[in-house]
């Protein structure tokens, strides 16, 4: 199949991002696939696949922000910070106050940091992941990233069970594991994510989801429909020549970056602006009849 566009698809527990690309590739016999962001072996939730042309969006798609909902259990933690790693600490159970806790949450709501990536993750440096370095048992200096929580609300605390839920709207490139660590640590104790769920990207839901199974061709939203529910700025040009070629054209629009397509929403190219109504190609090839 030739066809391009994205599919929202609901991970299960317990299979790789990696392995559901795969297994989806199979399924619509596509080989080109690709994704706007990974989720952990443990999560369940939204993925965003990009079939064929679309994968040259991934970036547009990537940057956008995430919604999930994870519950933490507090007093221990795990090599990994969440439920597949080995326990390596233990803590005695104590009851935290609900004041307390509504405390820590008010303050990592809205909160910009920087943030230190668990080492049981796929961060590349100097070439290799981090978690080739873990399982080598090998020390690799972790450079910290600039996040913000844009919102982090309590959704339950289990005192009977040392565990509370939480929902957190986040920017690219936030790791919940962390966060998680993050919230035990100023609750003075330690902690892991032991269930995590992404509900949303950008303008994506969970509902917007089908489960894998369940996915058949009918099921492909096309680029242009991709864009526009993405809020992604669109441009219609009858003459499409120069973008064909990759030149610079003029356009009349305030936004930075615009897609350009016909009167028959095909999306042929992404464009940016360098300077008043100039805007150079970004991105070119994203018509399927280019293939």
């Amino acid at each position: 199949m030739n066809k391009s566009g994205i599919i929202i698809v609901d991970k299960p527990k317990g299979m790789s991002t990696n392995k559901l690309i795969q297994l989806l590739k199979r399924k619509m016999n596509i080989k080109k696939i690709g994704h706007a962001g990974t989720l952990d072996p443990l999560a369940t939730g939204l993925v965003i696949c990009l079939l064929n042309n679309a994968t040259k969006l991934s970036d547009y798609f990537l940057n956008e922000n995430k919604n999930y909902e994870f519950e933490i259990t507090l007093f221990k933690s795990t090599s990994t910070y969440d439920a597949e790693g080995e326990i390596i600490n233990q803590e005695e159970t104590r009851e935290i106050e609900l004041q307390t806790l509504n405390e820590v949450i008010l303050k990592f709501d809205g909160l910009t940091y920087d943030q230190e990536p668990p080492i049981f993750s796929a961060i590349k440096i100097n070439g290799k992941k981090l978690y080739e370095y873990a399982r080598e048992g090998k020390e690799v200096e972790i450079k910290k990233r600039r996040i913000t929580i844009n919102q982090l609300k309590l959704l339950s605390y289990d005192k009977k069970n040392n565990s509370i839920k939480l929902q957190a709207n986040c920017s690219k490139g936030t790791y919940i594991r962390s966060l998680a660590c993050d919230i035990a640590n100023s609750l003075k104790t330690i902690g892991y994510v032991s269930e995590l769920r992404r509900m949303q990207s950008g303008q994506f839901l969970i509902e917007d989801s089908k489960e894998l199974d369940k996915i058949d061709e009918k099921d492909i939203i096309n680029i242009y429909d991709s864009l526009k529910l993405a809020k992604l700025s669109i441009v219609h040009l009858n003459e499409l020549v120069d973008v064909n070629n990759g030149k610079k054209i003029k356009l009349d629009s305030e936004d930075k970056i615009v897609f350009i397509s016909d009167s028959h929403q095909n999306v042929y190219a992404c464009y940016e602006k360098i300077e008043n109504d100039i805007y150079k190609c970004r991105r070119g090839g994203l018509n399927d009849a280019s293939n």
